[in-house]
């Protein structure tokens, strides 16, 4: 690839990876806020019971996929009047079935999951998410091939607001888990209206093999992975619900959801690297380059915020959140963990996608499926609910075995381009720990000695870095802002 051409997609990438960060910001304030009241409105028990239907939901969603849309933006040759009409028939006729599936076997299913009747009729609406996942595919890839990030994140923003506002007023009705229910479908369906506006692309049904089996091979693959990583998924509402109880299931299911908040840096830069990298899968070096820039880039982010999150966890707990969350601390602190090192992980997956080994990420995600069941079903008997949150602790430190795969491939290195954000996060994060412990009592503390850590980090990461890798940041602003303007 030509150094011009090289140039004009590493600043397209980069603007793309600004407005889904800008969304992002956006969604993540929003969502900080709404789960801090709905915390405070809602039990344990609510989030427990729509964690296990959503599981179920997303069964259905994972099983009609194929991993079409995925196969199609990896694809540089699509052609959207064949392919794009064929998938998207295959992917609604699946959907259709499967949500009409979930709709005739709640009762069996919620009997199965271990759930009062009273959450059948909750499971049948938020089955509406599964059809309308497919109507959302063809839609998302046009975008994403286009790098048109600017709708994506008008939609998700969207998404993110809607759900919270309806959730928030149903619980003020004390509509219980209804809430997030109704939220889940309205804030599904006002996305998926802008991105079809958006995309200028209406439903064509089509139906040629030729054409789909080509992105079938690798869909396949791709959504085995997904699958798998669903059957992970289910060890907490199958068996640490019937261990430990629905409660449970909440409190994991919540420590998750805060711990994994970081993790939406690593999601933004896998939708912008996954069209990119896709484009340089044939030049190895510069491959490895990028994904080396994006690794920096997201540990820039995400090590100091897990790490901070980590350490002042009792209090950010207790003060913002109320005390019947206490009890998922220890929980939220190991997943903590595993976001820092499956996040970098995560990275690595995406490269090793857009070099087509969705095959080599099925194994790794067999081979992580039964490692995790494995763990679970020996901690969990010993330390309850919280055992899972150490399974998948010690899970993420498997993620060693994905860099090395990707290595066979790639010349990429990961440690050099991590070291900096690593001490100077832990650095900071050992500063919010001594202020937590002995003057954190309020909100108002907590706050300062949170701005104090950030300030710290900001300051080791420019004290400690050197001056190429400074230039190497300002460049990246020159060309966004080039862009731009």
């Amino acid at each position: 690839m030509v150094p011009s051409v090289m140039a004009g997609l590493r600043a397209r990438t980069l603007r793309g990876f600004m407005l889904l960060a800008a969304q992002r910001v956006v969604g993540l304030l929003i969502s900080v806020v709404g789960g801090i009241m709905l915390a405070r409105l809602l039990m344990p028990e609510v989030f427990g019971v729509y964690a296990i239907i959503g599981f179920a939901v997303g069964l259905g969603v994972t099983f009609g996929d194929l991993g079409l849309g995925s196969a199609l933006v990896q694809r540089r040759d699509l052609d959207p009047a064949a392919s794009l009409g064929v998938a998207f028939t295959a992917h609604i006729v699946l959907a259709l079935g499967m949500g009409a599936a979930i709709v005739g076997l709640a009762p069996a299913l919620v009997d199965w999951l271990g759930l009062a009747p009273d959450a059948v009729e909750p499971l049948r609406c938020l089955a509406l998410l599964v059809p309308l996942s497919a109507f959302r595919m063809p839609a998302v890839v046009l975008l994403e091939r286009n790098l048109d990030y600017l709708s994506l994140t008008v939609a998700d923003t969207l998404d993110t607001v809607l759900f919270h506002a309806v959730t928030i007023v149903a619980a003020l009705a004390g509509m219980g888990v209804w809430s997030f229910v109704l939220g889940a479908v309205l804030a599904r369906l006002s996305g998926l209206t802008v991105i079809w506006r958006s995309s200028r692309w209406r439903p064509v049904l089509r139906w040629r093999w030729a054409d789909l089996a080509p992105v079938l091979r690798f869909g396949t693959a791709f959504q085995g992975a997904a699958l798998l990583t669903l059957v992970r998924d289910a060890v907490v509402p199958t068996y640490v619900a019937a261990l430990s109880g629905v409660s449970a299931v909440g409190f994991l299911n919540w420590a998750a959801a805060l711990a994994f908040l970081p993790l939406q840096v690593v999601s933004i830069a896998g939708k912008v690297l996954f069209p990119t990298l896709s484009q340089l899968r044939d030049d190895p070096p510069r491959f490895a380059v990028a994904t080396e820039r994006a690794l920096n880039r997201v540990a820039l982010i995400l090590y100091p915020a897990a790490l901070l999150l980590l350490t002042g966890a009792p209090p950010i707990v207790r003060l913002v959140f109320g005390d019947p969350w206490v009890p998922a601390v220890p929980a939220l602190r190991l997943f903590c963990l595993t976001a820092i090192i499956g996040g970098t992980s995560n990275i690595l997956i995406h490269a090793l996608y857009c070099l087509g080994r969705a095959d080599f990420v099925f194994r790794l995600n067999l081979l992580w499926t039964v490692l995790l069941w494995g763990l679970a079903l020996l901690l969990v008997p010993w330390l309850g609910f919280v055992g899972f949150a150490a399974a998948s602790a010690c899970l993420s430190t498997t993620g060693v075995l994905t860099a090395m795969a990707l290595r066979r491939v790639v010349p990429v290195r990961v440690f050099p381009h991590v070291r900096i954000p690593l001490v100077a996060g832990l650095a900071s994060a050992l500063l919010f720990e001594v202020l937590a412990t002995y003057w954190v009592h309020d909100i108002l503390s907590l706050v300062i000695s949170g701005c104090a850590a950030v300030s710290a980090y900001a300051g080791l990461v420019c004290r400690i870095s050197d001056r190429v890798w400074r230039a190497d940041i300002l460049a990246d602003w020159q060309k966004l802002w080039a862009v731009r303007s």
